[in-house]
């Protein structure tokens, strides 16, 4: 299962479906469904009935929908191609850092997490 191959705040591709090349951000993560919820992409409308509770008017509500983890890739954020992601291991140092696994970009070969 890959929940460590993106984190909020990722910007992501689509790479396959009718939302082809579209880039977002990552809003939320389904780790239980495989999927994930992209801003602005994979809009629907949903049709809301006025709630006088909350002073919400109601009408045509454009709204985000899952995609599932595979029709998307990270886009690299230092050379802005969508890239499949890559795990390494640093090892400890002198100054005390403990061992970490980071992200790698398989393109360019740079560091995600830094």
């Amino acid at each position: 299962m890959p929940s460590n191959n993106f984190k909020v705040g990722d910007r992501l591709c689509v790479v396959a479906g009718p939302h082809k090349n579209k880039i977002g951000t990552l809003k939320r993560f389904f780790q239980e469904k495989e999927r994930v919820l992209v801003e602005g992409v994979n809009l629907c409308v949903k049709h809301q009935k006025a709630d006088p509770n909350r002073s919400d008017p109601g009408g045509r509500v454009k709204k985000e929908k899952p995609l599932h983890v595979s029709n998307v890739a990270l886009v690299c954020p230092k050379c802005a191609e969508p890239t499949w992601v890559r795990h390494e291991i640093l090892t400890p140092d002198a100054e005390g850092n403990k061992k970490r696994k980071v992200r790698v970009c398989k393109r360019c070969k740079s560091r995600i997490d830094e």
